[in-house]
């Protein structure tokens, strides 16, 4: 067994044509009661998205088997586990390095976009290795689970409030309408905690800003930490993380930056962010709490930035006496 869920349990099963080990989740209907029909209709989401979806960087779903009181999905085994665990085992990580794991995110990006699919629930949880690397160069990242995806195949609006917090792009959190700009909002997201190890603003999301608090709530700010960063990095982070989604880069643009294309992201430079992302406990499969925690830490970490950078304009403060 590879992981157990409230209504669901994955299974590694075997391909008897041709012997090669796959990923079978398997929904126990039974389990799932009226209240819970929305987890019910986020299964058959993830099955009629993964259908329309073939991409090196996108979990591949094989087969689906549906009886009357279960559903078989069969999809890729990925034994790699969680990316940013491996960043926290691997130890060191030079900006070139995560320029390779981030053209491959944003290259799923750019084609799910290009099928008018939207994830809404990128986070570093749902990037999983295919297998255990080698190297750095033997990465094999892919996106998962798109229980709260949709096919955008009445236009390019979106309206419905969901995703994680910590992730959420400010259109969404203000509940207005949305389009995938709020995708690239969440690659930026995970872009900056990969190389900072903590969120880029104040997780706030309980509280919906007004439109002249919205520019203060999402200023930049880099943590002292991140003081070698390269300009080119915090030009993509700023591109991406810019809170009118008109003026926000799509994948596309993203995709063609000179970073993401490893032409400016520097080689020598050891990020400081490997000793700062909290790893997931245990297998994946509790994703919940993993998320969870994974959030307070980054939301903990960026508390502390925000006290180091206030300590440094303010040299009067005792940061050492703030609570964090």
């Amino acid at each position: 067994m590879l992981g157990v869920g409230s209504t669901s349990t994955c299974h590694r099963c075997i391909e008897l044509s041709s012997g090669t080990s796959r990923a079978c989740k398997i929904v126990d209907k039974q389990e799932i009661d009226g209240a819970m029909q929305q987890l019910m209709d986020q299964f058959y989401t993830e099955i009629k998205t993964l259908k329309s979806l073939q991409h090196p960087n996108i979990i591949k779903l094989y087969d689906v088997f549906i009886t009357e009181d279960k559903i078989y999905i069969v999809m890729e085994l990925m034994s790699g586990g969680e990316l940013f665990d491996y960043v926290v085992q691997k130890g060191t990580l030079t900006e070139e390095e995560a320029s390779r794991i981030v053209r491959k995110v944003t290259s799923a990006l750019v084609y799910m976009h290009s099928k008018n699919v939207i994830h809404r629930d990128m986070k570093p949880e749902n990037l999983l290795l295919a297998h255990k690397p080698r190297s750095s160069h033997d990465i094999e990242v892919k996106i998962i689970d798109f229980g709260l995806s949709k096919i955008l195949s009445d236009g390019p609006i979106a309206s419905s409030f969901l995703g994680t917090r910590g992730y959420l792009a400010p259109e969404m959190i203000q509940r207005m309408d949305y389009t995938k700009s709020v995708d690239a909002w969440a690659l930026g997201v995970i872009i900056f905690v990969l190389l900072c190890g903590c969120l880029p603003f104040d997780d706030d999301c309980q509280s919906i800003p007004n439109s002249p608090d919205l520019r203060s709530k999402f200023t930049l700010r880099f943590p002292r930490w991140a003081k070698d960063l390269s300009p080119s990095a915090k030009d993509l982070l700023n591109r991406l993380l810019d809170i009118d989604s008109r003026r926000r880069y799509t994948a596309e643009q993203a995709m063609e930056h000179p970073w993401v294309k490893g032409d400016t992201a520097s080689k020598d430079s050891l990020l400081q962010s490997p000793g700062r992302i909290k790893p997931s406990p245990g297998k994946h499969g509790k994703s919940s709490q993993a998320t969870r925690d994974h959030v307070s830490q980054m939301v903990a970490n960026r508390a502390l930035a925000n006290a180091q950078l206030a300590g440094a304009r303010s040299p009067k403060v005792h940061v050492r006496k703030t609570s964090i």
